[in-house]
């Protein structure tokens, strides 16, 4: 949690906020220390934000500190509005769902993808388990090669692992990953690419066993 604004500091330590009598300064204080910590929790979900926010509106937290509303007391504890601080807490989940969903995405991908910075992303899914790095074997030295390597799926990573030593495409082409083309596919995509009088020709030399 960041450093608490001056309008909660207090002399002594703060307890749960039920601990106060009803609408008490350090009541009031309370509650906003623990919405500041849900602001600022990497893991928070809109579902636990507003339900933070509808004890401060139930026990009205802004008037023992002297604040006009609801909103001025957010305003005060997180030094943001409700509106930013719901869109940056609704795009950090939004983050730890898709790289949950596909740990391949790079963060500049999903930054992009939802409009905010890679930043962003990543203090929002740095505490996720799909964004732990992956370890490579030691055979792979350059950086393209790791980077190919850990945006592969983990059954493949494992796949290429078991495979054991060589050069990272030739390791993937064994483990069935990378898939070569075979004579057949090369013959399609190149009659594909010819031209009628190529065919003809073709064709007759075919014809005539050449």
């Amino acid at each position: 949690m960041k450093k608490p604004p001056e309008l909660l500091k207090h002399d002594a330590i703060l307890t749960n906020w039920r601990s106060y009598p009803e609408g008490s300064i350090e009541r009031a204080k309370a509650i906003g220390i623990e919405l500041l910590a849900t602001c600022t929790n990497l893991e928070v979900t809109i579902q636990l934000w507003e339900a933070k926010c509808d004890i401060v509106a139930k026990e009205q937290a802004w008037k023992p500190l002297g604040l006009k509303s609801r909103e001025d007391f957010i305003k005060a504890v997180t030094g943001r509005s409700e509106s930013v601080v719901r869109k940056k807490i609704s795009a950090a989940e939004s983050a730890r769902a898709m790289r949950a969903a596909d740990p391949t995405r790079t963060q500049t991908e999903i930054a992009r993808e939802l409009g905010v910075t890679k930043q962003a992303v990543h203090k929002s899914t740095k505490t996720s388990p799909c964004n732990k790095k992956v370890d490579c074997p030691d055979w792979i030295k350059s950086r393209p090669h790791q980077a190919t390597f850990r945006k592969l799926t983990p059954e493949d990573q494992e796949r290429v692992r078991a495979a054991g030593r060589g050069s990272l495409r030739g390791i993937a082409i064994a483990a069935g990953i990378v898939k070569v083309p075979t004579v057949l596919d090369r013959l399609r995509t190149l009659w594909a690419k010819a031209s009628e009088a190529d065919r003809r020709t073709f064709m007759d030399e075919v014809a005539s066993g050449r």
